[in-house]
């Protein structure tokens, strides 16, 4: 290697050393406690993208679940992407009414998407859409239909 190459070569070789060690992994810039749901829910995944606004945070899970956390990391919406949500988070993170209606009906693995607000859970599942209101424990269907839990 001549001069001029030694000259080029090492400001490379130390910028490369300088970003590699200022890249951060994305599973780094996630709170704990969203960390703990994935791993509780969603064993082993990675984490592909990480957002945080001012309403809270945004997780896409490595090919798999999209989670919304508000800013107090309690989920907002669980997103399976077209994947059916894991049935142990439907059981500890739903009411047990609604969870008991749901295995009732023998849908407890057949949840698509959830999400909730102070008033209401909706759940999506294959054919169609339910919500769930926590003041009363009813459940409605999309055609107006209602159900008791």
């Amino acid at each position: 290697m001549n001069r001029l190459e030694k000259f080029l070569l090492f400001p490379l070789l130390i910028g490369i050393m300088v970003f590699g060690a200022c890249s951060n992994n994305v599973w780094d810039e996630v709170p704990t406690p969203i960390t703990s749901f994935i791993e509780q829910y969603y064993p082993g995944s990675g984490v592909s993208q990480f957002v945080q606004d001012d309403s809270g945070y945004r997780v896409q899970i490595n090919n798999g679940a999209t989670l919304v956390f508000d800013s107090d990391y309690s989920w907002v919406s669980v997103d399976g992407n077209g994947v059916r949500l894991p049935e142990a988070l439907i059981y500890n993170q739903l009411p047990p009414a609604l969870f008991n209606y749901l295995q009732g009906i023998e849908q407890q693995r057949g949840v698509f998407k959830m999400s909730r607000d102070a008033s209401f859970y909706k759940l999506t599942m294959e054919d169609t859409v339910i919500t769930y209101d926590i003041a009363t424990g009813k459940i409605t269907y999309p055609d107006g239909t209602t159900r008791e839990s």
